[in-house]
């Protein structure tokens, strides 16, 4: 016996902010997660198809990046995506794939009165297509078309959706903006139970501007800085707002880099990288105000 009830009540977990991409919203990747989570005026690297698709746009080659969430309470949490990357003298580019997936085992079904008729694995997925391109010596811009879909106990809604994006160099300064979901995107699935009309939920519209100072070899230091700030800003639905700020130091010829930030309403974040050639491995810790700490451990392949 499946009941409505338990359905809804695990749906409100997964959807903790109380909308349904809320799985989403933390981000993805080691390194834009060491820096508090901004990186939509950075958008320096393939997490770009994720926070700012016109951050593709700036990339000089093609590459993979792969993230894992070390498991919490039976729930992991992980990212992968590959962009390629084409140099045309007249519109450079790139585009590129990302799939985030998120996975909670073992949750208990029971009927009414509260006996125990089995478990089930919760999971929610973001695929993500996007394009950038740059037709213009400093300025980038970006397209994304997003698939989500949520799944329990034999239902699931799914929707598609439609991300845009700006970025702009500025001297040191990076100025990028990010419209999500544009309109709105509505998920819809069956009813489990006869009768009952469709279920249906929606991803509300949010707008994502960012800024980044980059300061490569400050008085001649031997460190490159980068100082970022997001904010995030729900259009449809309450008007909520949510501020990102990180900063990250690169040393030893751009070799190993210490990362810092916050997150409104999560926590301080710390992190780091290390660069081997082709190869770059990324650590971050979330620090959490209301739920466990998170570990992710980032690689990133370049070609």
């Amino acid at each position: 016996m499946r009941l409505v009830a338990l359905l809804l009540f695990v749906c409100h977990l997964a959807h903790a902010s109380g909308e349904p991409d809320a799985f989403a919203l933390n981000g993805v990747g080691a390194r834009p997660a060491g820096m508090g989570g901004a990186f939509v005026g950075l958008a320096d690297d393939i997490e770009a198809v994720y926070y700012n698709p016109a951050g593709l746009g700036n990339l000089k080659g093609s590459g993979f990046t792969a993230m894992y969430q070390t498991p919490s309470l039976e729930t992991s949490r992980g990212f992968l995506a590959y962009d390629k990357a084409w140099n045309h003298h007249t519109l450079p580019g790139s585009a590129a794939l990302g799939w985030l997936r998120l996975q909670s085992g073992d949750i208990e079904l029971t009927n009414t009165d509260e006996r125990v008729l089995g478990s089930d694995t919760l999971s929610n997925d973001l695929l993500l297509l996007a394009v950038g391109v740059k037709p213009f010596e400093r300025i980038a811009l970006g397209v994304s078309v997003k698939y989500v879909r949520f799944s329990f106990n034999g239902f699931s809604e799914s929707g598609l959706g439609f991300d845009l994006g700006a970025h702009a160099e500025v001297h040191v300064f990076r100025f990028g903006l990010a419209l999500t979901d544009v309109n709105g995107t509505t998920l819809r699935g069956s009813s489990i139970e006869a009768g009952r009309p469709d279920a249906s939920d929606e991803i509300p519209m949010r707008l994502r501007p960012g800024m980044a100072v980059v300061l490569e070899r400050p008085l001649r230091l031997p460190i490159d800085i980068h100082w970022l700030a997001d904010q995030m800003i729900t259009l449809k639905g309450a008007q909520e707002t949510r501020l990102f700020t990180g900063l990250e130091l690169w040393g030893f010829h751009k070799r190993a880099a210490l990362r810092g930030g916050y997150q409104e309403a999560s926590g301080p974040t710390l992190g780091a990288g290390v660069r081997i050639g082709r190869l770059q491995f990324d650590y971050a810790y979330l620090f959490s105000l209301h739920l466990q700490d998170e570990n992710r451990l980032g690689l990133t392949l370049r070609f």
